[in-house]
């Protein structure tokens, strides 16, 4: 039998619009592939969002190395000369930080307030509302978004800045209070738009009482992931009154704690792909039922048991392709519309679905990756053919004279 001939009596199975249970659990269990497809792309996609955003926003955000000191740190600037030459570090720049507290009327928040320079401010300029070539011009801070909403502030709004000085708690006698003006909104959509407050280093230093040094180096690298190792050498090569974190030690749990939800549910959802592909073996075993005085027919006209197994391998591979393919589709529409669907829910429903002060994001990025989809494409498409394998034996080893009897 040629191959055109195996191909349309699979395609002519396969599309048969008939009302049996073989034709039933046919088209049931393609749309079962499909809708199991479509949730393993979707979910997959949001996943990799969170994993990307996590990866290119928070922690481009975020120094990758930290050197802080017990004291203010003197003589910073040859530090950072000896940490730019070693290799793999992309920048080194100082900071200053303290625990302050901002004031609007009666409204009072507890923020961390960041000290930076120029440099460190290129990270955040296009983050922030409204942008500007100077981010701290006339002594300005950043804020947070999220802050500013607690303190029902905007840009160009003022505020009571109340820092405490030489590490003392803050009290009326160790703050010293400062009215600043916002120059703009730090708009990240993370978990830094809730505390952050950013300003010009040399005014942090003064609010702080810090005059001869600052209280830290930032570390940005080449590749954040080598973070840990810059880390372990920076630990044994500075000195011991020195303190080197890394990205790792503060948001490395959260970052872990994606990529295994990414691991479990990617596992999870293919073995649902992988229930709705077998159980084409059952539609294809009732096919064989039904079809068994065809098939006998089919033998009896010359074909042989390799050409009616070929017959419903292709079945099932036609039925891999169609659900894998209409499923790859639907995930990718599914995909593409759900922070648009997340929007519209947190509108109908008057709620924030995603809120800083419990998800790293607030909002539902999506990371569609053309390996996932292949990926998932041909997983379906074997597993359908893997499924096909017992229905095509059985179908090939149909007693031909003993069916033709029964059915006479």
């Amino acid at each position: 039998m040629p191959w055109s001939e195996r191909w349309h009596l699979a395609l002519r199975q396969t599309l048969d619009r008939g009302d049996g249970l073989s034709a039933f659990l046919s088209r049931l269990s393609m749309v079962g592939l499909i809708l199991a497809v479509a949730l393993l792309l979707a979910v997959l996609s949001v996943m990799n969002g969170f994993e990307r955003e996590m990866r290119e926003r928070i922690l481009a955000l975020v120094p990758h190395v930290t050197v802080r000191g017990f004291t203010p740190i003197e003589e910073w600037a040859q530090r950072s000369s000896d940490i730019a030459a070693l290799s793999g570090v992309q920048s080194v720049q100082p900071f200053v930080e303290a625990d302050a507290l901002l004031m609007r009327g009666r409204s009072v928040e507890a923020t961390r307030l960041l000290g930076i320079g120029a440099t460190s401010a290129d990270r955040f300029s296009s983050l922030v509302t409204p942008g500007g070539a100077e981010l701290f011009a006339d002594g300005g801070i950043i804020l947070g978004a999220a802050l500013a909403r607690r303190l029902n502030v905007e840009a160009g709004s003022g505020l009571t800045l109340l820092v405490p000085t030489g590490g003392n708690p803050v009290s009326p006698a160790s703050a010293q209070p400062r009215r600043l003006t916002v120059n703009g909104l730090l708009n990240s959509g993370t978990e830094l738009d809730e505390r952050l407050v950013l300003a010009d280093i040399d005014v942090v230093a003064d609010l702080a009482g810090i005059e001869t040094g600052v209280s830290g180096l930032s570390i940005q690298l080449d590749d954040l992931f080598a973070a840990p190792a810059v880390r372990w050498q920076l630990s044994r090569e500075l000195d011991a009154t020195l303190y080197v974190s890394d990205w790792t030690l503060t948001q490395g749990n959260l970052y872990a704690a994606i990529r295994l939800s990414r691991n479990l549910i990617s596992i999870l959802l293919l073995s649902i792909v992988a229930v709705a592909a077998f159980n084409v073996v059952s539609s294809l075993v009732l096919v064989v039922t039904d079809r068994r005085y065809s098939i006998a027919i089919l033998s009896a006209m010359g074909a042989t048991s390799r050409d009616i197994g070929w017959i419903f391998l292709i079945q099932g591979a036609i039925i891999g392709s169609l659900g894998a393919g209409i499923g790859t589709l639907a995930g990718l529409a599914m995909a593409y519309s759900a922070p648009g669907l997340a929007r519209a829910l947190e509108w109908a429903l008057g709620v924030k679905l995603l809120n800083t002060d419990v998800y790293p994001l607030n909002f539902l990025p999506v990371d569609i990756r053309i390996g996932d989809v292949g990926l998932v494409f041909c997983a379906s498409i074997i597993l359908c053919l893997a499924a096909a394998v017992l229905p095509a034996l059985r179908a090939a080893k149909l007693p031909v004279a003993a069916t033709l009897a029964s059915a006479g």
